[in-house]
């Protein structure tokens, strides 16, 4: 570990703010990203997932972690940290300093990475090398994350539902000011970044050119934070709070010491575990004393390499 910089570490390994453009992808890589957002949302349905991601994300694999880190830079998004041990966990880290809605979007990102490409890193020290992926992967992420969060089907579902409420039968008919209003509806359905909406409407071919959205984008996102009747919940996903990932590492390590220290008892600790909708089995395993809840290790390693970055 002394031998390590981990400043130069996150110089090389973090991942920059996304680009939602995507359409340099090929249909084959468009359709095996369509169909792998169809198997990973099945439970879903066309239902909008929004902040329920992070618990989606933690139940498609018990060896994630989520960790939300204050970076001083605006334009590191997120990182998924691979441990050394050789182990299968993996920590997608999401900044802390970034809105809620961008977090959404970052956790769904990262979990490509952790789903396409882990195996090509595990033997692999410290973090995934996102230069090494090239721009193409980074793009099939983001492709991945807009399937994920607004698949194809529901977009077709809610544009036609929009021609109906303002009595257009042909949606060839709908104009910049008609699909910037329906981007503002999408971003707050969906909790999806509105650049993302934008461009999800490209994708799906409603919008021929997105230069006129993309020239006018502050202009729609400030018109979507000044709509009072989605005033509370725009509020909530263009703030940095996010309510929605639990401490994994503090909330079972002190959960294990309060019930060895006595200051808990096991029913208080299967209560409290139930309400927070954590792991029951790794909670029965400490209270049956089989084994230990974390190696702290790789968390040690890295928290070093996070305060190594903090400074």
């Amino acid at each position: 570990m002394s031998s390590i910089d981990h400043n130069e570490l996150f110089k090389q390994y973090y991942q920059n703010e996304y680009d939602f453009n995507t359409t340099s992808l090929s249909s084959d890589e468009i359709a095996d990203i369509k169909k792998l957002a169809r198997e990973k949302r099945v439970d879903y349905a066309l239902a909008p997932m929004g902040t329920g991601v992070f618990n989606w994300i933690l139940k498609q694999n018990s060896n994630i972690r989520f960790e939300l880190v204050s970076f001083d830079s605006e334009k590191i998004d997120g990182m998924l940290y691979i441990p050394t041990t050789g182990k299968e966990r993996a920590y997608i880290i999401l900044n802390a300093n970034k809105p809620l809605i961008n977090q959404i979007f970052t956790a769904v990102h990262e979990y490509y990475h952790y789903v396409k490409d882990y195996q090509k890193f595990k033997e692999a020290p410290y973090i995934c090398d996102f230069n090494i992926l090239k721009d193409v992967n980074e793009m099939r992420a983001c492709r991945f994350a807009a399937e994920i969060l607004l698949p194809e089907e529901a977009l077709l579902h809610d544009v036609q539902d929009f021609c109906r409420s303002i009595n257009i039968t042909n949606r060839k008919a709908l104009d910049f000011g008609h699909f910037a209003t329906l981007s503002i509806f999408l971003t707050v359905k969906y909790q999806m970044p509105l650049k993302a909406v934008i461009y999800r409407l490209e994708e799906e071919h409603y919008i021929d050119s997105i230069d006129r959205y993309i020239e006018n984008y502050e202009f729609i996102k400030k018109v979507l934070q000044e709509i009072q009747i989605f005033g509370k919940g725009v509020s909530e996903l263009y703030s940095t709070e996010n309510n929605y990932v639990l401490p994994y590492r503090s909330t079972y390590q002190d959960m294990e010491k309060a019930f060895l220290t006595g200051n808990a008892s096991k029913e208080s600790i299967l209560e409290d575990a139930s309400k927070l909708d954590l792991d029951m089995s790794l909670i029965n395993a400490f209270l049956a004393g089989d084994v230990e809840v974390e190696d702290a290790d790789d968390d040690d390693e890295l928290f070093s390499i996070i305060n190594a970055k903090r400074g």
